[in-house]
This record gives structure tokens, C-alpha cells and sequence, in this order.
């Protein structure tokens, strides 16, 4: 009996360190893809993130930067803190757009800044600085056009506008504004 006793020691102790390495592989492991773990923690965070995108020639066409810029691998969504878009073009003046959060689609064609967007079209010879106020505002950079899908409060020298929504063509230099308008001409002021 002693010697069958002296057999099942060795045979625990090796189920033990089988059953242990087990466990270490196990929770060593990466989360395979499209897990929950994978969805919630960013791939790359950058701090100040700043991208000039330019014509074949090398002229400005427009910026984009922000805070901080966090890129989740699984869902290739890029989300932006304090993020600034700058329309960069001589011709027509500078349209800047900045907001409290944004995101990326996952191939670039369409910026969404939410949370207190404020467009400023810069102030050019003729033209008064104009301010666009919103809640959400969709960047086509590529397109050159935006869009405000909620309420809008336009306002410059001569003007106030309050609208349910905005879309804009930069290569049109049209805005059309859309749902209840209600526009108020303020005379007198240059």
C-alpha cells in the first residue's frame, strides 16, 4: 500500500503544474479581437495632435488638431478632445470650426465636432466676421461642406439668424439654412 501511495504523489503534483500553467496562459493571453476588453481601450493616444492636409502643389488646404486624439483598433473609431478644424483657402477667407469633442469616421472623409461648436469665417476686405454657434457640426473636408443637423444662431455686423439647421458649400460659398428661420437685418452698423 505504500508503494501505490508514493505513485499518486507525483501524479497530483503533475494535474497541479498542468492545471497552473493552464491558468498563466490563460490570463496572459492579448483579448482577441472584437472583444469588449479590445472596443474600450484605445490602440495610440496623442497629446496636441496636429495634421495639415495639402494640395499635389504643397498649398494648405485644411488643419485638423486637438487636445488629445485617442484611435481604438477594433472599431477603427478616433475620438478628439477639444478638437479645431481650420479650412485653410486665400480666396475665400478662413472658416475655422472648434468644439469640445469630436470624431473621425474610420476613413477620414467626415469630422464630428459636438458640444458647443463655434464656426468663425474670418473677417476679409467687404466682409464682417461671421459666427456660426451649434450644438453638433459634420466636417466633409474632402467635399469642402459642412453640415449643423440641430439648431443654429448665425450672427455679424449686419446680421442675426436663428435656424433648425445649416448646411454649408464652401466651393458654392452658398449656406442653406433649414426648418424655422428667423433672420433679423441690423442697419446702421459697418
Amino acid at each position: 500500500m505504500i508503494a501505490r501511495g508514493s505513485l499518486w504523489l507525483p501524479l497530483a503534483m503533475l494535474l497541479l503544474l498542468a492545471a497552473l500553467s493552464f491558468w498563466i496562459e490563460r490570463s496572459v493571453q492579448a483579448p482577441a479581437p472584437g472583444t469588449l476588453a479590445n472596443q474600450t481601450e484605445p490602440e495610440g493616444i496623442m497629446e496636441n495632435f496636429d495634421a495639415l492636409r495639402t494640395d499635389l502643389e504643397g498649398r494648405p488646404q485644411y488643419r485638423l488638431s486637438a487636445d488629445r486624439l485617442k484611435h481604438y483598433t477594433g472599431s477603427k473609431r478616433t475620438e478628439l478632445e477639444a478638437p479645431r478644424f481650420v479650412r485653410i483657402n486665400d480666396e475665400a477667407g478662413e472658416v475655422s470650426a472648434v468644439a469640445r469633442e469630436g470624431t473621425v469616421s474610420p476613413d477620414g472623409s467626415e469630422v464630428d465636432l459636438r458640444g458647443d461648436v463655434v464656426v468663425e469665417r474670418a473677417a476679409r476686405p467687404g466682409q464682417s466676421l461671421m459666427t456660426l454657434k451649434t450644438g453638433r457640426l459634420l466636417v466633409f473636408p474632402e467635399r469642402d461642406q459642412m453640415r449643423a443637423p440641430g439648431a443654429v444662431e448665425v450672427r455679424d455686423d449686419t446680421l442675426e439668424v436663428r435656424a433648425g439647421g445649416m448646411e454649408y458649400d464652401a466651393q458654392q460659398r452658398m449656406m442653406k439654412l433649414t426648418g424655422r428661420v428667423n433672420a433679423r437685418y441690423i442697419s446702421g452698423r459697418t
